[in-house]
C-alpha cells in the first residue's frame, strides 16, 4: 500500500483544457502539457490523498488494473517532483 501524498506546487499557473491540463511555471519559462490520465492524477494531487487513493480513483475512472494504476501514479508523481511541479507530503 502506498501511503505517500503528493501536492501540486502552489506558485504554478495551471488550467484544465477539456480532459487535459496545461501547467506554466512561476517564471513563465516552462510549459507542461498533461494528457487525460495525467491530468486526472494532477487534479487529485492536493496533498490530502495518498498515492494509493489516487490510484484507486484512477481504476474507477479508467479501465485499468489496480497494479497498473498504482504504477502509473507512482511514475507520474516522481516525474512531477523531479520537474519541480509537485512535492511529497508526509
Amino acid at each position: 500500500m502506498e501511503t505517500r501524498s503528493l501536492r501540486r506546487r502552489e506558485a504554478l499557473i495551471w488550467r484544465k483544457v477539456g480532459d487535459e491540463v496545461v501547467i506554466l511555471n512561476e517564471e513563465g519559462t516552462q510549459l507542461c502539457h498533461l494528457n487525460r490520465t495525467a491530468a486526472y492524477i494532477w487534479t487529485l494531487a492536493d496533498g490530502t490523498k495518498t498515492l494509493q487513493a489516487i490510484a484507486d480513483g484512477l481504476c474507477a475512472q479508467f479501465e485499468v488494473s489496480p497494479d497498473e494504476a498504482l504504477g502509473d501514479v507512482q511514475e507520474l508523481a516522481q516525474q512531477l517532483v523531479e520537474a519541480g511541479l509537485a512535492e511529497w507530503c508526509a
